[in-house]
């Protein structure tokens, strides 16, 4: 256990994901009061980014000018993070961009500038660190993912670090969330190696270990650990101050004052928490598992095109693709990635031949009229394909159900009532492993589905369509097998205006205009550009 435990704060710095950076001044007023109060050694106050091509807030940048402003308490060390990536890549170089964006030491709030590094980025920080160095800063360097290392590897960083002189404090964060407290003692160990100065450790919670992962960290001679306030940071959030802080004190680790701390806790910082609700869930714990960077699943939570069984399917696909490192474009890769198989093993080539083809989607409006649908049904014996198994509706009134979704099929698997017992009409080789040798003895129609952006094509094996929807994909299914007309129910269409209705109603117009001769009547009321009709007139 280190004698002299170095404790940084980074709310304002992890936390701006959330708002871009962009916090009020009364709550940075109360936030610098509490940490100058409670025993923090270090405010790492925000990131110095280099230019952005939209707008974000000034602790996104943390000018020297901006911190000018602010009436910064004096027993504080302030620092700002730099991301190595911006420094190495753009032009002109790191030692010409270092110079443009920082003055000298002696003539700046900032203190401490850390350098975040993702692993394969670690041996070329070289030029910031000598830069910075010059310029007479105090530097620590992030090493980013570490857990993704051999202990080999690690060892290879650390005399990295150690090369290029001064560098005063060397980092790991645990950037998944998914390290144990055998992780993170393993890759304390493994930076010794090389290493004999101050070791940081920077925690996230995804799977709820960030304090008890902090106290590891010190147990094994770690010297400096992160902590934000209600654990405020990009994902499921960081080591929460107000816990690690009163860790510390119960085991009289290092002498702190919580009171402060507890009240911004509970009260300064109350009314953000609230409105973004960042911290662990169910599915920044699944990323963690599955090796996901957080900041997809942050993308998906904030993105009205994902339901929560929709996340969990896509978290299993980009643990598969190499989730770990965050693209913006991640996600839709993923769900491209997920069905690229345009035929399956099942002909549709004329199973719906001359036949109404009946689709029923869940929603209200087809629970609502559902005793008319019924009563339709019963009469006219169309070919009754369920979206899904829907609650309200009677498995002995379904012919097949549509599935497409992992998290469908599992609730598919899962039910009673007849629903399991159904012809499965799904893209058998798009679906988990584990999902298909659970169909294995019941009836699959294996029609296959591929997703391409702006794509529409329809064949008795299967389809490529420009969005994962099985709508679309029953749809293009009847269309298959020859039906003589679609009638949909439950097609209510959301609001009218969000991104799940235009994506099926771009979908549907494109469909009718390559199938003129193929009507596609709506039965209930919807927003969708159909034909419309009811179910009473049948």
């Amino acid at each position: 256990m280190p004698k002299d435990l170095m404790l940084l704060d980074c709310t304002l710095r992890d936390g701006g994901y959330y708002n871009d950076w962009d916090f009020d001044a009364e709550l940075v007023a109360d936030y610098l009061s509490a940490m100058a109060r409670c025993g923090v050694d270090v405010v790492e106050i925000g990131f110095r980014f280099t230019p952005k091509a939209r707008f974000l807030g000034p602790f996104a940048y943390t000018t020297d000018a901006f911190l000018d402003s602010l009436d910064l308490p004096g027993n504080l060390t302030y620092g700002v993070m730099i991301n190595a990536g911006d420094y190495l890549k753009e032009e002109p170089g790191p030692a010409q961009l270092i110079r443009r964006h920082f003055s000298p030491a002696s003539e700046s709030p900032v203190d401490l500038v850390r350098i975040a590094a993702h692993v394969g980025q670690v041996e070329s920080c070289g030029p910031v660190v000598a830069e910075l160095s010059r310029l007479g800063y105090r530097i620590g360097l992030n090493i980013m993912q570490a857990n993704s290392c051999t202990p080999e590897r690690l060892g290879e960083l650390a005399q990295a670090a150690v090369g290029f002189g001064g560098v005063e404090a060397l980092y790991f964060a645990d950037s998944l969330g998914n390290m144990d407290a055998a992780a993170v003692q393993g890759t304390v160990a493994a930076l010794r190696r090389a290493w004999n100065g101050p070791i940081g450790f920077h925690g996230h919670d995804n799977t709820g270990y960030g304090v008890s992962n902090s106290l590891a960290a010190l147990d094994a001679g770690a010297g400096w650990i992160d902590a934000t306030v209600r654990g405020m940071g990009r994902g499921a959030g960081n080591t929460q101050m107000e816990y690690l802080v009163a860790e510390l004190q119960q085991r009289d680790l290092k002498l702190v004052r919580p009171a402060p701390l507890y009240d911004f806790a509970n009260n300064g910082i109350a009314a953000l928490h609230a409105h973004y609700g960042w911290g662990k869930n169910l599915f920044y714990y699944l990323a963690g598992l599955h090796e996901v960077h957080p900041t997809y699943v942050q993308d998906m939570l904030t993105d009205e095109r994902f339901d929560a069984n929709d996340i969990i399917a896509l978290i299993e696909v980009l643990g598969r693709s190499g989730g770990r490192a965050y693209s913006p474009a991640g996600v839709d890769n993923a769900l491209l990635g997920q069905f690229a198989q345009a035929e399956g093993s099942w002909s549709a080539d004329g199973a719906f031949a001359g036949q109404q083809v009946l689709l029923i989607a869940a929603g209200p409006s087809a629970e609502r009229h559902w005793p008319a649908l019924a009563r339709y049904i019963e009469r006219d014996r169309p070919h009754v394909i369920a979206l899904n198994p829907i609650s309200f509706v009677p498995a002995e009134l379904v012919d097949s159900v549509a599935c497409c979704h992992p998290g469908r099929m599992l609730q598919l698997l899962g039910s009673a009532d007849g629903w399991r017992e159904k012809p499965l009409l799904t893209p058998k080789d798009s679906l988990p492993d584990d999902l298909r040798h659970q169909l294995e003895g019941r009836e699959v129609l294996d029609y296959g589905m591929a997703v391409q952006r702006h794509a529409l094509q329809v064949t008795p094996n299967g389809c490529v369509v420009p969005a994962p929807l099985v709508a679309a994909y029953a749809m293009a299914a009847a269309a298959g097998g020859g039906a003589r007309e679609i009638l949909v129910a439950g097609f209510d269409g959301y609001d009218g205006a969000n991104d799940k209705f235009r994506a099926m109603n771009g979908f549907l117009e494109d469909f009718q205009a390559q199938h003129p001769d193929l009507p596609v009547v709506s039965l209930t009321p919807t927003r969708y550009n159909l034909t419309a009709s009811s179910v009473y007139a049948m």
